[in-house]
């Protein structure tokens, strides 16, 4: 397992959902909702999280060559989204 899915494994573990919450580049949701985070990894190696808006725009919220980095923002960018869904709970 890579970087990306433990990652991806961790945010449904707290109970985030794929295609809703977040969608990591490489994994196949059922279904992407007009709103969620994402991550990836670029050709150069570095990272990108971005923001995907209900009106189909993109925004970057981060890209860096540090996955520790991306990894924090995805992380706390997902958690945002879903607890802002209905006031959602998320594990710890």
């Amino acid at each position: 397992m890579n970087e990306l899915d433990e990652v991806a494994e961790a945010l449904l573990a707290r109970g985030l959902g794929e295609g809703v919450d977040f969608f990591v580049s490489g994994r196949s949701p059922v279904d992407l909702s007009s709103e969620y985070v994402g991550l990836r990894r670029l050709d150069d190696g570095g990272y990108e999280v971005w923001y995907r808006g209900d009106w189909g725009t993109d925004k970057t919220l981060v890209e860096t060559p540090d996955f520790a980095v991306a990894r924090e923002r995805f992380v706390e960018e997902a958690v945002r989204l879903a607890r802002g869904r209905w006031g959602r709970k998320v594990r710890g």
